[in-house]
C-alpha cells in the first residue's frame, strides 16, 4: 500500500513538472511572438480614425504627402490602415483616396508642389514621376528606402490617392496594384532609382539621428567619438545653413562593462562647453598620452584644444 502511494506521489510530481514545463514553454512562445510581431495587426477603414493613424506610436514616417486632416471641400474618401508594431520597425500600409472640389484640389496640388524639408544647407523636395515608374503622375516622399514607400498619385479628375507602406510585400497589398510602381519591392527597384527619402538620417560614430517630422526646417544633429579602453570622448555638433558642423558641446564619459552585464550601471560623464559655437574640423586621439585633440575654427582661424581622457 505504501509503495502505491509513493508511486502516485512520484507520478503526480512528474506530471506536474511536465505541465509546468509546457506552460512555461507556451508562455515564452507567446512572449516572443508578441515581442517580435507586435501581436495581431490593427486595421481600420473608418475615416474618423484618420488623424489618429497619422500619429500612431513608433511609425517611421511623418506621412508628409498626406494631408494633416481631411480638407474641407473633400467630396468623397476611401481609407484603409494596417498597423503592426513589429520588432524594431512597424509594418504598415496606409491608403487614402480623396475626390476634391476644384478649389480644394488646387490647394492640395500647391501643397505637394511646395512641400520640402531643409537640413542645414541641404533642401529635399518631393520627387516627381511622370508615368515612368507609376501609372499616374506621382509626388514621391519615399521610394524603396529601407523597404518603405510614400507617395501621392494623381489618379483621376480632382482625385488624389495617397499611399504609404513599410515592410509590406506585393502580395500583402489590399488596394489596387495599379497604384504601385512597376518595381515595387523588387531587386530591380532597389538597384535603379531607389533609396530616396525626404526624411533625413544622420549616421555618426555615436548614434543615428533620424527626422520623422513635417517641419520644413529641421536641425540636424551629429557627433564624432573616440574610444580608449572604457573611456569615450564625444563632440556633439549641429549643421548650420552653410553645411558647417558647429560644436554644441564635448562629453567625456566612462562605462564599466561589468556593470552593464549586471544591469546596474551609471554613466559618469563630464560636459565641456568652452568650444560651443565653434566650427568643428577634426578630432585625433593620442593613445600614449590619453589625450583627445580637437581642431576647430574660431573667427576664421584654425585652432586646437586638448582634453585628457581621465
Amino acid at each position: 500500500m505504501m509503495k502505491r502511494k509513493i508511486k502516485k506521489i512520484v507520478k503526480g510530481f512528474v506530471i506536474g513538472i511536465i505541465l509546468m514545463s509546457i506552460t512555461l514553454f507556451v508562455a515564452a512562445f507567446v512572449f516572443v511572438y508578441w515581442f517580435l510581431t507586435g501581436g495581431p495587426a490593427k486595421v481600420t477603414r473608418d475615416i474618423n480614425d484618420y488623424e489618429a493613424v497619422l500619429t500612431q506610436p513608433y511609425i517611421q514616417t511623418a506621412y508628409i504627402v498626406f494631408p494633416e486632416k481631411i480638407p474641407e471641400g473633400t467630396l468623397d474618401t476611401e481609407f484603409y490602415n494596417y498597423y503592426r508594431d513589429t520588432f524594431n520597425s512597424p509594418t504598415l500600409q496606409t491608403y487614402l483616396k480623396c475626390v476634391y472640389d476644384d478649389i480644394s484640389y488646387q490647394k492640395e496640388i500647391d501643397r505637394l508642389e511646395n512641400t520640402s524639408k531643409k537640413y542645414g544647407n541641404r533642401e529635399k523636395k518631393l520627387l516627381r514621376d511622370e508615368e515612368k515608374k507609376f501609372n499616374y503622375p506621382a509626388y514621391i516622399a519615399v521610394e524603396n528606402a529601407a523597404h518603405k514607400y510614400e507617395y501621392a498619385l494623381l489618379t483621376g479628375e480632382n482625385e488624389i490617392t495617397y499611399i504609404s507602406t513599410a515592410y509590406i510585400e506585393k502580395e500583402g497589398i489590399t488596394f489596387s496594384e495599379d497604384y504601385l510602381p512597376y518595381d515595387f519591392m523588387t531587386e530591380e527597384g532597389r538597384a535603379f532609382g531607389s533609396g530616396y527619402s525626404i526624411y533625413y538620417a544622420s549616421v555618426s560614430s555615436a548614434a543615428i539621428d533620424t527626422d520623422y517630422t513635417r517641419d520644413p526646417v529641421t536641425e540636424v544633429h551629429s557627433s564624432h567619438m573616440r574610444t580608449l579602453d572604457d573611456s569615450n570622448f564625444m563632440v556633439r555638433v549641429t549643421l548650420d545653413e552653410r553645411g558647417r558642423e558647429i560644436i554644441s558641446d564635448c562629453v567625456f564619459y566612462v562605462i564599466d562593462p561589468d556593470a552593464i552585464i549586471e544591469d546596474d550601471f551609471e554613466i559618469k560623464e563630464t560636459v565641456y562647453e568652452e568650444l560651443a559655437g565653434m566650427e568643428y574640423k577634426s578630432m585625433e586621439l593620442d593613445r600614449n598620452r590619453r589625450v583627445v585633440i580637437i581642431t576647430y575654427k574660431d573667427d576664421g582661424m584654425e585652432k586646437t584644444k586638448e582634453f585628457v581622457m581621465e
